[in-house]
């Protein structure tokens, strides 16, 4: 295969992955591409909401409309995380994403693929949730538990507080057809679902296949699918571990409001595709939430605890990319409503998916390299990140420059970290295989980052061009990177998650100085002492998770106390200005494994009595909010100095970590002995 470098000029974007996706889009789907409807979260820029649709009105002629879903009356529109969701085609897109543009747009963020129906019903009113909008009164102690997720088994005895009576006061499935009366996917809500179960009940027995079916949730002709369908999913295992109680318990004082992202995000590890369909997520829980009041109809709103057990590789990790961001912004407390937002530290601590590059004890002249395996039969794109520091200048200092070299192909002219500078490589036919681009993320990120993008290594359509697998490598070359400050290298998450088909294979470095295992063979979770080595373990938090908000959980095997060796490490980055990392850790640590033989955590399978294990920190997040759920409603701050305040209390009962490890970066406050609610029980000390 004759592979060849090109000098090209990067392209002049506000966001340079929502500008690739377009390009691989309309390079693999040829002219249809440029009728699909995507959506899209866009940042004004001096512009009122009213005068940003008038704008795609009279711009556009139709090609871009602002759906009524998610917004909320009344919202300051100054906020400088104000963030408006559009649908639009990618000439639209594309617009919009022009640097410098008349438009009145700051910053994009480009979502999923959305269908012409959901695009054309958008900008109506969405009269299922407005019939809805009874307030539910209830007794003190109540607490609200939402969830996002994907595959939520929402008929599940645990939810339900009589065979035909659930326990959710709403379930937004977010790709379901449209019902007649709503504007985007199908909002269900406590009497439509308490309907569709007498329904679908037979003999004394919920016929949760018919019930699915009808909810709109199971849809075999729907090209996606939902993981619902089969015996376990991930949504269905967190709800049961943060609000799943027996039937006959009947709990009133646990209302649940879900949301079920589309199929097409949550088959997306990278993340990429997820900001706007949060965002809605988000924002229906909150409209719900805000109807349960305690007491009566004018009483105070009950507190809501969110759970979402997602996470990422890649991005700024210093809590100022757009989904932190989101986060921060719709789950801050207010004097009248009390959030809080529990999610995971992350799985990628042995995943050599991050590397540090300084030279402080680098020979000068010596670049710093990294290998990168990328995987063979890999349906999807490989990304790496290399993100700058910070700096005040204008433009930021060029800190270091990038050259690549493929499997049988030769070495790239250098990227350095400025304006312009990008580098595209052409296979024998003269088709685009792979990109090397610099970039500047705009304000509050404000860092630049030069960008690898790797095409898929496999593919069964002739419209993808595909890359060579194997050992690619990334030559770092310093600039003037000072001899205090670090380039962070992280790798897109890319992987096929149970149930889905997506194909995806996740790439990695794969440095010879990089040590796996310790001296019998185990796998080493802490990088070693006094290593020079790039690939590391510490600074692998999730970067959806680095913002203010979020209860962050790492995750340990309950009947060692030993902390599982999944579970990322901090620090993460730092942020614009700041002296220290956003993050130095996770807040506090809770079980993921029963233990070493029984891997993950027993909770709800899809259909009713059924029992799945899962682990990973997803399972170690929900144990954690079903914790701050029970002592908001004993009128606890259940915040995050709170949860890292517990974890430093129940920590003294577990044995001491083997091998010591740095106690912030990898347990956070502590580790929290939590018991599995329908498994066995934690050891007492």
């Amino acid at each position: 295969m004759q592979l060849q470098w090109k000098d090209v000029s990067a392209p002049d974007v506000l966001d340079y992955s929502t500008d690739y996706r377009l390009r691989q889009a309309a390079m693999q789907q040829g002219a249809p591409a440029q009728d699909q409807w995507w959506s899209a979260l866009v940042q004004l820029d001096n512009m009122s909401l009213v005068g940003f649709a008038d704008v795609l009105q009279s711009s556009f002629d139709g090609d871009a409309v602002i759906p009524v879903e998610d917004l909320i009356e009344g919202e300051d529109e100054s906020d400088p995380d104000f963030f408006v969701k559009i649908f639009a085609k990618p000439n639209a897109l594309k617009a919009l994403n022009a640097t410098g543009n008349s438009l009145g747009v700051r910053d994009i963020n480009l979502g999923h693929e959305v269908s012409d129906d959901a695009a054309a019903t958008a900008s109506k009113p969405d009269l299922v949730e407005g019939a809805a909008n009874n307030i539910t009164v209830v007794e003190d102690g109540t607490v609200t538990v939402g969830i996002i997720d994907d595959g939520i088994g929402f008929a599940h005895n645990l939810f339900r507080k009589g065979l035909t009576e659930t326990r959710l006061a709403a379930m937004y499935i977010m790709d379901a057809d449209n019902g007649p009366n709503t504007a985007v996917g199908r909002k269900l809500f406590t009497k439509q679902i308490n309907a569709l179960m007498v329904k679908n009940t037979f003999s004394g027995i919920l016929d949760e296949e018919a019930f699915y079916t009808a909810a709109g949730s199971i849809n075999y002709a729907s090209p996606y699918f939902s993981t619902t369908m089969y015996r376990r999913s991930h949504g269905s295992h967190v709800m049961s571990l943060a609000a799943g109680y027996p039937m006959e318990d009947a709990r009133e004082d646990r209302p649940i409001v879900a949301a079920q992202l589309p199929s097409a995000v949550s088959e997306d590890t990278t993340g990429t595709s997820l900001a706007p369909s949060l965002r809605s997520a988000l924002r229906f829980i909150k409209r719900r939430a805000k109807r349960i009041r305690v007491g009566s109809t004018s009483g105070p709103i009950a507190p809501l605890v969110v759970n979402f057990s997602y996470g990422n590789f890649n991005g700024p990790s210093d809590g100022t990319s757009t989904i932190a961001r989101i986060i921060d912004h719709e789950m801050q407390s207010t004097p009248e409503e009390q959030r809080r937002m529990v999610m995971p530290a992350g799985n990628s601590n042995l995943a050599r998916v991050h590397a540090a590059i300084n030279f402080a004890q680098a020979p000068a002249g010596h670049d710093i390299t990294l290998d990168l395996n990328v995987m063979p039969d890999d349906f999807t794109g490989t990304f790496v990140e290399a993100w700058m520091p910070y700096s005040a200048s204008t433009p930021p200092p060029n800190f270091v420059a990038v050259r690549v070299t493929p499997p049988f192909g030769s070495t790239s002219l250098l990227v350095h970290a400025q304006a312009g500078s990008s580098q595209v490589l052409h296979n024998a036919a003269g088709e685009q295989i792979a990109e090397l681009a610099y970039a500047l993320e705009p304000a509050p990120t404000a860092r630049g980052v030069i960008t690898l993008s790797i095409n898929p290594t496999f593919t069964n359509e002739d419209s993808v061009h595909v890359a060579p697998s194997g050992r690619w490598t990334m030559a770092f070359q310093n600039n003037c990177l000072p001899d205090d400050e670090t380039v962070q290298v992280r790798i897109q998450r890319d992987e096929t998650l149970p149930g889905y088909k997506t194909g995806a294979r996740q790439a990695y470095f794969n440095n010879a100085c990089y040590v796996r295992f310790n001296k019998i063979g185990a796998p080493l979770p802490v990088d070693p002492e006094g290593s020079d080595c790039p690939i590391q373990r510490a600074g692998t938090l999730n970067g959806f998770a680095c913002g203010d908000e979020p209860i962050m959980i790492g995750g340990l095997t309950q009947s060692n106390g030993q902390l599982a060796v999944y579970s990322s490490a901090g620090p993460s980055s730092k942020a614009r200005g700041a002296a220290v990392p956003t993050r130095m850790g996770p807040d506090a640590s809770a079980r993921s494994d029963d233990s070493l033989v029984v891997y993950g955590v027993l909770g709800a399978g899809t259909r009713s009595g059924s029992m799945v294990h899962q682990n990973g920190t997803s399972v170690a997040a929900p144990l954690a909010a079903r914790m701050v759920i029970d002592a908001l409603a004993e009128g606890e701050d259940a915040d995050r100095a709170w949860v890292a305040a517990q974890g430093e209390c129940d920590d003294s009962s577990y044995p001491p970590l083997q091998p010591a490890q740095p106690f912030a970066t990898r347990t956070g406050g502590g580790r929290l002995r939590l018991a599995n609610p329908f498994g066995p029980q934690p050891p007492q000390p």
